[in-house]
């Protein structure tokens, strides 16, 4: 052990920093050795203890935040159980026919370009640049297939023959 840092002080000693500090003076020299210390420690509490303080300390707060989230759930539990209920037996009539409509444009190749649900259960859908013939078909197969109608539809000529862009609502 005492050998490395014979080997460590005199490659310290012939490096320009080691020059430059034994040309110092004693009192200079243990300034610097001070300055030094103070330095390392700085860059250890910066680099290291600030921020595993800073994680901990957040650690503990979100800790403290889930655990009253947690109370509060437990303790209106029985509101929030009540209030799903009656939005449910509210919704009993209506389902989500968004998934549905997609689905069957897929099956029928039919690209979507909008789709907009609207708080009523009415689906508003666009599309552009489709074959008639399978936009009618997909509309008949909602019809039947779903019981999906549609409330309006608005249905313009392009220029390509067969093509059409159309705005459907949906219900």
């Amino acid at each position: 052990m005492n050998r490395l840092t014979d080997d460590a002080l005199r490659v310290f000693s012939n490096s320009p920093l080691g020059r430059w500090y034994a040309q110092k003076e004693p009192v200079e020299q243990r300034i610097i050795l001070w300055l030094g210390f103070v330095i390392c420690l700085a860059i250890l509490w910066v680099g290291a203890w600030k921020p595993v303080s800073d994680w901990r300390d957040m650690s503990v707060n979100q800790q403290h935040n889930t655990q009253a989230l947690f109370d509060w759930l437990r303790s209106n539990e029985a509101a929030a159980r009540q209030a799903a209920e009656s939005t449910n037996r509210g919704n009993a009539g209506r389902r989500s026919i968004t998934p549905v409509v997609t689905k069957a444009a897929a099956v029928h190749k039919i690209t979507v370009n909008r789709l907009q649900p609207e708080a009523n259960g009415i689906v508003s859908v666009s599309v552009q640049k489709q074959p008639f013939n399978k936009i009618v078909a997909w509309v008949v197969q909602l019809e039947e297939n779903n019981g999906i109608s549609v409330v309006r539809a608005n249905i313009d000529g392009i220029e390509v023959p067969g093509l059409v862009n159309a705005q459907l609502r949906l219900n």
